[in-house]
């Protein structure tokens, strides 16, 4: 755990490093006019949270557990803590933050559960190799302890926590219908107080670091001069110069907080949400155009096929139908090579959803050997 927390401050560290105007795009999170509390989940996400540790760390037994596996669930369900994750690892990346990163797509008929939201930040976190993160995700977070506490499907005996009307959890691939309270259950849940505590500690730190005035450059979309107004306060506001025409004259763009009303304000910003989903689709298009093949989850991808083919510009569509054939290739080939006959067997449907997917879109490419290749595939 020790190598995760180290993490956590190095994902903030490097995203400054490396894109520092847009870091602190992410961590203001600005969205539109109103009060930090008003614009986002965040801050209620961390008051409830150190509500409910204090009460588990008040308590013994049964109700420490319940207590527990109450800031246990809250924990991994908040949008915007994913978010800012996502767009922690874009900065370092070299891109541009986004309030929206994981939006659902009309496809679905409803939010995005968290399991969902893990496998979609867990590619870009594998991006920068943030692998200790990663497996923080993979040993702590079970859909199972969440879906059967929120829903009433459990109860306690002999010291365990018995799961009902649920799937089984899986721990180093055996599966328990119940799990001890306290040599199971309340290290997980340290764990994730753990961890959060440290995000929070950096989130927080990111804003109120900045105690002086300082100048910085940045893209907007060009590269522009930005002024950073730290005050003894911490962050209140950046100032992107000569950003805008009024009258024929360039004037300057920024987002501020306002002291006397306690809200966070844009001056000469205009946020068209098309033009943002636009630029945002093109920068993960040209993230994925540079990766060999998907290393981790294919959530996030297909999550941008999704949106893509929603909007329907032809020069998106072109992009990612060659992404599709590309990773598909990828896993062909981890497939054509494989001389063990049974993990031969356990790779043939990887590159099924790719060739399908972009079978169904193409319009432009000579795809017969991939229309050859999933028929082979399929039988």
């Amino acid at each position: 755990m020790i190598d995760t927390l180290k993490e956590i401050e190095q994902i903030f560290n490097d995203a400054k490093t490396n894109n520092e105007f847009q870091f602190l795009l992410t961590v203001l999170n600005y969205k539109h006019i109103s009060s930090p509390e008003e614009s986002s989940n965040l801050y209620e996400w961390f008051d409830a949270l150190e509500f409910y540790k204090g009460l588990y760390h008040k308590h013994t037994g049964k109700e420490k557990v319940r207590t527990g596996l109450l800031l246990y669930s809250t924990f991994f369900e908040n949008s915007d803590f994913y978010n800012i994750l996502g767009s922690l690892c874009k900065n370092t990346l070299g891109f541009g933050g986004s309030s929206f990163l994981f939006w659902k797509t009309k496809k679905q008929d409803r939010l995005l559960g968290t399991g969902e939201k893990i496998r979609m930040v867990t590619e870009i976190l594998s991006d920068c190799n943030y692998s200790n993160t990663i497996d923080f995700f993979g040993s702590v977070h079970f859909e199972q302890l969440r879906n059967t506490f929120f829903h009433s499907a459990y109860g306690f005996s002999d010291g365990d926590y018995i799961l009902f009307d649920s799937e089984p959890l899986v721990i180093e691939g055996t599966s328990f219908d119940r799990v001890s309270m306290n040599d199971f259950l309340v290290p997980l849940i340290d764990k994730v107080i753990l961890f959060f505590e440290k995000f929070k500690e950096q989130f927080l730190n990111s804003i109120v670091q900045y105690k002086t005035e300082k100048q910085i450059k940045g893209y907007f979309p060009d590269l522009k001069d930005i002024i950073i107004h730290g005050t003894e306060n911490g962050l209140k506001g950046v100032t992107i110069q000569k950003t805008a025409q009024l009258y024929g004259e360039w004037v300057d763009s920024g987002i501020y907080y306002n002291e006397n009303y306690k809200f966070w304000f844009a001056k000469n910003i205009q946020f068209n949400f098309p033009r943002l989903e636009k630029i945002e689709i093109d920068e993960s298009l040209t993230r994925y155009e540079s990766k060999n093949d998907i290393k981790n989850s294919n959530s996030e991808f297909f999550n941008l096929v999704d949106k893509i083919v929603e909007i329907n510009i032809k020069d998106q569509m072109e992009r990612i139908i060659s992404l599709l054939i590309k990773f598909g290739d990828a896993k062909y080939q981890l497939y054509d090579t494989e001389a063990n006959e049974l993990k031969k067997r356990s790779l043939k449907k990887l590159p099924l959803p790719f060739y399908q997917k972009a079978i169904q879109l193409n319009k432009h490419l000579d795809i017969k050997t991939i229309i050859k290749r999933t028929k082979e595939l399929e039988e």
